[in-house]
């Protein structure tokens, strides 16, 4: 099992204990969100099982605890290397009993097979290798799942318990030579508790860097949420979003595909902004990112944020807000680091890298080499890191500058240590042959 898989796992396992581990729980209520995860169908990546026992996931709760996410991670197998095939007749005969019974369950096939008498005792046959082997032949392993349940309306308790993110599409900037303008983007987060938008700003793009970017502005204003509710766009699924919630103790969640329920709140503040801001944009507004973001931010402060919202009995997002303020958890000190991508690079022959399309120059004696790069993917101008594969100290790469380099001169290393000279032995190879070819010897 190679690292990706190892931290996929490790990330799935995070998001079904991760009621568990954002705050404190009551002892009964421990067992209780125990029980609720031992009956949900979870999708768990390498296997086609749904279930998960709750001792199960009251030990990843105690791994979590004392190692963080690298002590979900599954540890390798003592056997690993060795082969656990199953045998071709039996193969045949699992495939054959399956055809016959489409809906019956693992665990029955493998014990309708042994009691068959055609199994050898010796063969292993696991469920979750049964269950893998009828994946890769396409075959279902569980019955069709029950309907949808009705939505409910819900609101958190507390500010910071669940921020939703999501984006809506937003005016086109007038930009010169370019009649048809460019898109923008409102890339926002909405405490389910205050209705406080923590951070929103318009971006140039519906990516993971500016989600990135907007995530990071919001953690550093308004603190570190519970849970995080997403919907399944591609920014939002990104291995290393889940990685920044696992490191800081948020819950990363996902509405169900073309089910987009229990996100209202942030569309109803989206259709205000439709209502209440973008009709009164001017031409001039519209030029720069940065002028449409600086009237977006003055009105959201100033006015979405003040008035009184009808669904907090008359209170204002702010002022809701701030009566929980001793339970928000600030960002990090680290948080830049924290939020760094990291990329695998090789360093070319003449010391550059590639990174988003940019290139930057390694120190001297990197040539050749796989590294870890770390950067931030929406900010060129931040610095950007490296270091080797396993190991901790970092260098700086620096952005690749052709003319300064062509008026750099060469000059060759000097070796490290001198060899001597050899002994003069006054012995010429070439003049004693011609001597001697010529009779013209000494003696």
């Amino acid at each position: 099992m190679d690292e990706a898989h190892r931290e996929a796992i490790a990330l799935f396992r995070y998001g079904v204990i991760s009621e568990l581990v954002t705050r404190s729980v009551a002892p009964g209520h421990k067992e209780r969100l125990l029980e609720a995860i031992s009956q949900k169908k979870w999708t768990i990546p390498g296997t086609t099982r749904t279930r998960v026992a709750r001792s199960t996931a009251g030990d990843w709760v105690s791994l979590y605890q004392a190692m963080g996410l690298d002590g979900l991670k599954p540890r390798p197998r003592s056997d690993a290397g060795t082969s656990r095939a199953i045998p071709e007749p039996v193969q045949d005969l699992l495939l054959a009993v399956r055809a016959e019974r489409p809906k019956a369950s693992v665990l029955s096939v493998i014990r309708a097979v042994r009691l068959s008498g055609q199994v050898d005792a010796s063969v292993r046959l696991a469920p979750s290798t049964v269950h893998r082997f009828f994946a890769a032949h396409g075959i279902a392993t569980e019955p069709p799942g029950h309907s949808e349940p009705d939505a409910q309306a819900f609101t958190h308790l507390h500010t910071g318990d669940l921020w939703m993110a999501d984006v809506m599409h937003g005016p086109r900037r007038l930009l010169k030579g370019r009649p048809q303008g460019a898109k923008s983007y409102l890339i926002a987060f909405l405490d389910d508790a205050s209705r406080l938008v923590p951070y929103a700003a318009f971006y140039p793009a519906e990516n993971a860097a500016c989600f990135q970017d907007a995530l990071k502005q919001a953690l550093l204003r308004r603190g570190v949420p519970r849970k995080l509710y997403c919907d399944n766009g591609a920014a939002f699924r990104t291995q290393h979003l889940q990685l920044i919630c696992a490191t800081l103790n948020i819950a990363l969640i996902h509405s169900r595909p073309y089910r987009p329920r229990g996100r209202g709140k942030i569309e109803r503040f989206f259709r205000r902004v439709r209502s209440a801001f973008l009709p009164h944009l001017n031409d001039s507004m519209l030029t720069e990112l940065s002028a449409l973001n600086r009237v977006f931010w003055a009105w959201l402060e100033s006015e979405y944020h003040q008035t009184p919202h009808g669904g907090l009995d008359g209170q204002s997002p702010i002022e809701r807000f701030l009566d929980d303020q001793e339970l928000i958890r600030p960002a990090p000190q680290d948080l830049d680091l924290l939020l760094r991508m990291k990329r695998i690079r090789r360093v070319g022959r003449d010391r550059t890298v590639h990174v988003d399309g940019r290139l930057y120059e390694a120190p001297d004696g990197f040539a050749g080499e796989k590294v870890e790069v770390l950067y931030d993917p929406y900010d060129p101008q931040q610095p950007v890191h490296f270091r080797r594969r396993g190991e901790t100290d970092e260098h700086r790469l620096r952005r690749l500058d052709l003319q300064t380099n062509a008026t750099l001169r060469r000059t060759p290393r000097q070796a490290t240590t001198q060899t001597p000279a050899p002994p003069q032995t006054g012995i010429s190879y070439l003049d004693l042959i011609a001597k001697k070819f010529y009779g013209e010897d000494d003696s």
